[in-house]
């Protein structure tokens, strides 16, 4: 009990000093999916407009009082996926008569605040969205409940890939919710530049992707070689993580064991990059919107970029040509990234359990997931769902086959203290030029204690 409300007053502390903030939350998933506290004002037209909507169709059937009545709050306000999430609950209240959603947009921020509270005062939605790396957290603190069994009699999980379906799970294995959906990183060349430096591929390891880096990158016409963002927050552990877990010379390693050789490697040629001039000093304060930028204007000759970035691709334009690849974090043939994306749980003491993994397991459809895909452009979290992009096919084929090679970050309980480990090392070498190795020891200091009392699933 001493340890969750440690743990809870440790969510609190971090949930004010974010909104104290002007910088992105740090979710990975969306560079748009995160209100900052100075916009938490304008986005109530927008939760009641989502509320109204999702009550309209239905309404007659409500009023009658023959519908169970369940509430879900989800912090969706790109307009892509806020618009979706209003569409796909209208469509479910529709289709039947037992069950009525009402959907309702609090920011991220918040958001994650009225779990905290809740989870305490037991002020809770029947259904909550959360991003997912810190489910595990809300899971520890009881936020979510246990559906591991309506689950397994549904009968589709093996459907899910293992990543995110794992960012649902607790330390045994017990599920809380399902992966709505689910993105990662790969890598956006500017083949331009690329041929003009020599090549006609894009890197396939991380000794080539080097080479290709230091060659393209151009210092009078301030273009660098590479460009991906290492701000502290929790978007640069989630562009961080694949270069210190890829798989170099035949060790793979996670965040419990930092101090191995691949990881020191992965950050010390990160680290070189930025001592040698071939990544901009500027990475540390930027996010993941402003390498993209970076690259889509012309100024780095590759990027390392998420799923949602091929809906902006457009911005480029006719500017350069390029293309998407495999994150060559490692040794020939390899790749590791990082999954991001958003869940959604059942929360404890919903009105009715059942109802709530019955419009659960709808949301996350074979059919819905790949129609959810295409509108918000993101990844499936199902292996069987079809996405029929009409736009960047071959980039989103990039994207899905990285899928195969991403890892969930954690899940772990303690999750945003870990993370703030990893990207404290970094800037440490980035900025103050430590190396990597000590970096990495004094990070593990951190991370040691707490992987020790609860392991890594």
């Amino acid at each position: 009990m001493k340890k969750a409300l440690a743990l809870m007053l440790s969510l609190v502390m971090c949930l004010s000093l974010a909104a104290c903030g002007s910088g992105n939350s740090g979710s990975a998933g969306n560079d748009n999916s995160n209100t900052q506290p100075e916009e938490t004002a304008a986005p109530a037209a927008e939760e009641a407009e989502a509320s109204a909507s999702a009550e309209e169709a239905p309404a007659d059937t409500a009023a009658a009082g023959s519908a169970t009545e369940i509430s879900l709050w989800h912090y969706f306000d790109a307009s892509a996926d806020a618009q979706a999430i209003v569409e796909w609950v209208d469509e479910y209240n529709s289709l039947q008569d037992d069950i009525h959603i009402t959907a309702t947009y609090v920011s991220r921020a918040e958001l994650m605040n009225q779990y905290t509270i809740g989870a305490l005062s037991g002020e809770l939605p029947d259904i909550g969205m959360v991003d997912s790396p810190d489910m595990a957290s809300y899971i520890s603190l009881g936020v979510f409940e246990d559906i591991t069994e309506e689950l397994n009699a549904w009968g589709e999980l093996d459907k899910f890939y293992p990543g995110p379906l794992s960012s649902c799970m607790d330390s045994e294995g017990k599920l809380y919710g399902l992966p709505q959906n689910t993105n990662c990183l790969a890598l956006a060349c500017n083949m331009d530049l690329l041929a003009a430096a020599g090549y006609d591929h894009m890197p396939t390891s991380l000794d080539e992707f080097q080479e290709m880096v230091a060659a393209t990158t151009d210092e009078a016409n301030s273009v660098y070689g590479f460009a991906m963002c290492c701000v502290s927050t929790e978007e640069g552990t989630f562009q961080l993580l694949p270069w210190l877990r890829s798989n170099y010379n035949g060790e793979s390693v996670n965040v419990d064991n930092l101090t191995a050789e691949s990881a020191v490697h992965g950050l010390g040629v990160l680290g070189d990059f930025i001592a040698n001039g071939y990544m901009s000093k500027e990475c540390v304060n930027w996010t993941q919107a402003d390498a993209f930028n970076q690259f889509a204007a012309g100024k780095a000759a590759m990027a390392e970029v998420g799923t949602w970035h091929l809906a902006q691709t457009e911005t480029i334009g006719d500017l350069f040509s390029y293309d998407f690849c495999l994150l060559p974090t490692g040794s020939e043939g390899t790749s590791t990234s990082t999954i991001g994306g958003e869940n959604f749980g059942v929360c404890s003491g919903a009105t009715d359990v059942g109802a709530c993994v019955d419009f659960l397991t709808w949301l996350c459809s074979k059919d819905k997931e790949g129609e959810w895909a295409v509108t918000a452009g993101k990844i499936p979290t199902r292996s069987d769902s079809v996405a029929n992009y009409d736009y960047e096919q071959d980039g989103f084929g990039v994207f899905t086959d990285e899928m195969n090679y991403a890892q969930a970050r954690g899940p772990h309980p303690e999750w945003p203290t870990i993370s703030e480990a990893v990207y404290t090392a970094a800037q440490s070498v980035f900025v103050d030029g430590t190396d990597p190795a000590d970096a990495l020891a004094k990070a593990m200091e951190t991370i040691t204690p707490i992987v020790t009392e609860t392991p890594l699933p």
